[in-house]
């Protein structure tokens, strides 16, 4: 017989639930079993993603990397339809993104053009994805893509989002490669140049970094007429002088994957790059494919995560873990102080963004970084752990004057009856098998798929040595932060609850996603619902941009508050779960920011 107590309510364990060896048995199948699962459901959300990013076979998608002018090397996804020759060369066009993306973000554009009888290349932009540091990656790309012989060199197009909009000007101005059409998305015009392609210029109504769609006469030099109106198309394709502006409901961060962006610009490579031409290949602009390419992103994301829980627990049941394991033995908190309690911890988050995001960026101007932002997000994360650590004292101090029964700071943080050290040690080693394992995963897709385990938003990247090497910091900072967010949802904010184990980690989990996540959700729907609704941005300019960081943190932040309560409840201390979580958004963060030469 074993035993083991599953039912907490009011600080106390209610009774003692045993089990025969058959029991354990069928608990410990039951963890391949889930095992099994989570990769079955990666791999069939992966399969699905490259099916569709292959065109189901009408196209070849490679990796391929190619130097730029200072030698530094550019990573790049290459789309050819199956049916480009030499003797039947296809229109080429080069997709270039913004800043802290890289080339997956812009995905939506390849797939669809591909589909439709182009060669595609998306590049990582220097600094960005898995591309060197350097400058001149929208010039190499040019270079590259019309040295390919299925490529025909007199029809190339650009098309660049953001900052990958400046790219695509430089790269016009400084290549000697002909460009007969050029797509701006959420980007704007340059002045001094000397050749302008036609040029379609798509921006969100509700972008915060553009005026144009709320002042059109900003565009008037550039279309060579007075009063442009949106959804008109001005000049003459043959000509080189064709423009038009679209402005669909989106914001600055979902112009790349926005439905009506991605079938202009199919459009507007057809009419610039094959004289206008449906031949037998051709697809109806509207009829689009990526948004299935996303789902499959996101359910193989899903299952590499869902790994992460049935893994733990079988490393747990190994004798070098074993002694890892516990049980919680907090008191739960009433449903009173939960709530109040998680409003203000809820608040902190938010609340502590601009202030620490702006002493990061005064950081930057002084200490030199390698990553763009990477100062700036670590003074918030680190700003907030701090702020969270002194509030969390002062509850703790209160409730002891109270004469209510308070763990101190140091059995908050502790690890039970154990030596510290080994037991952190062992933890490490045990984070580090969870981050091998997740990254074995995102190469395999990688380089057998040529693949990110992701759905649009930020997610499993492999690492260059650049951005490897700032993990350990990254880890170190995230860790701090993990820990005292494992003291407010696993300490003073741990919600009553009662019932089977399965029924109690479900409340435990689904009450402190909501808790963490809520507040951010709030923000993002204050931008993206009243931007919609009113047209326009609400948070303009800069602090609107840095807004959009809510967006990528937002689900990450579920997903860690999962494996904070998963982790506890396995081991009766916050350690395990702060440490895989650090490691995961430490590799996040580096793959993310933009790296600087």
């Amino acid at each position: 017989m074993a035993c083991w107590s599953v039912e907490i309510k009011d600080g106390t364990r209610q009774d003692w639930n045993c089990t025969t060896k058959v029991g354990l048995d069928l608990n410990f199948r039951r963890r391949y079993l889930v095992l099994v699962l989570g990769i079955i459901i990666m791999l069939s959300g992966t399969i699905m993603a490259a099916s569709v990013q292959n065109g189901f076979g009408s196209t070849a998608v490679t990796e391929v990397d190619f130097q730029a002018a200072d030698g530094s090397m550019i990573h790049s996804t290459l789309q050819k339809p199956n049916y480009a020759t030499n003797t039947d060369p296809l229109p080429g066009v080069v997709v270039i993104h913004g800043i802290h993306q890289n080339k997956e973000w812009l995905m939506a554009f390849g797939i669809e053009l591909a589909r439709r009888g182009f060669v595609v290349l998306t590049i990582d932009v220097n600094g960005h994805g898995n591309s060197e540091t350097g400058t001149g990656s929208g010039i190499a790309a040019l270079d590259y893509i019309t040295s390919l012989d299925y490529v025909d060199n007199t029809q190339i197009g650009l098309i660049g989002h953001s900052m990958g909009g400046g790219v695509s000007w430089h790269a016009l101005n400084e290549s000697s490669v002909y460009i007969r059409a050029l797509v701006l998305v959420g980007a704007g015009f340059r002045s001094n140049m000397s050749y302008i392609p036609n040029t379609l210029l798509a921006t969100g109504t509700f972008d915060s970094l553009s005026s144009y769609p709320h002042n059109l006469e900003l565009l008037d030099p550039w279309f060579n007429v007075t009063g442009v109106v949106s959804d008109t198309t001005y000049g003459d394709f043959a000509s080189n002088t064709a423009r038009r502006a679209v402005f669909p409901s989106t914001n600055h961060l979902f112009e790349t994957i926005d439905s009506v962006i991605v079938s202009e610009s199919v459009e507007w490579m057809k009419n610039s790059l094959k004289g206008g031409v449906e031949d037998e290949h051709w697809i109806a602009s509207t009829s689009i494919l990526y948004p299935i390419w996303l789902v499959g992103g996101l359910v193989g994301l899903i299952g590499a995560l869902l790994t992460i829980f049935p893994l733990i627990a079988i490393l747990l049941d190994t004798p070098l873990f074993s002694d890892l394991k516990g049980e919680p033995t907090d008191e739960p908190a009433t449903t009173k102080s939960f709530y109040r309690y998680g409003i203000v911890y809820g608040l902190i988050g938010v609340i502590t963004f601009f202030p620490f995001l702006i002493v990061g960026l005064l950081l930057s101007f002084a200490i030199p970084f390698p990553a763009s932002y990477g100062l700036p997000v670590m003074s918030w994360m680190f700003g907030s752990g701090l702020v969270a650590l002194l509030i969390l004292f002062v509850i703790l101090r209160i409730r002891r004057k109270k004469g209510s029964s308070t763990p101190t700071l140091r059995e908050l943080f502790g690890t039970g009856e154990q030596k510290p050290i080994f037991v952190l040690l062992k933890t490490l080693v045990l984070t580090l098998i969870v981050f091998g394992w997740l990254y074995v995963w995102t190469l395999f897709v990688d380089l057998g798929l040529a693949l990110d385990l992701r759905s649009f938003l930020p997610g499993l990247h492999d690492l260059t040595l650049a951005q490897a090497g700032l993990v350990p910091l990254y880890f170190v900072v995230f860790l701090f932060y993990f820990l005292i967010e494992g003291t407010w949802l696993t300490g003073i904010m741990l919600p009553e609850s009662s019932g089977t184990w399965t029924k109690v980690q479900l409340i435990w989990t689904v009450k402190s996603v909501l808790i963490k996540t809520i507040p951010y959700l709030i923000l993002i729907a204050f931008e993206f619902v009243g931007g919609f609704l009113a047209g326009a941005p609400l948070v303009p300019d800069m602090i609107g941009f840095s807004w959009l960081f809510f967006y990528a943190f937002a689900p990450w932040f579920a997903v860690c508050t999962v494996i904070t309560m998963f982790a506890y409840r396995v081991t009766g201390n916050r350690w395990l779960g702060a440490m895989v979580n650090a490691m995961l958004c430490a590799w996040l963060l580096a793959t993310i920011l933009g790296m600087s030469g």
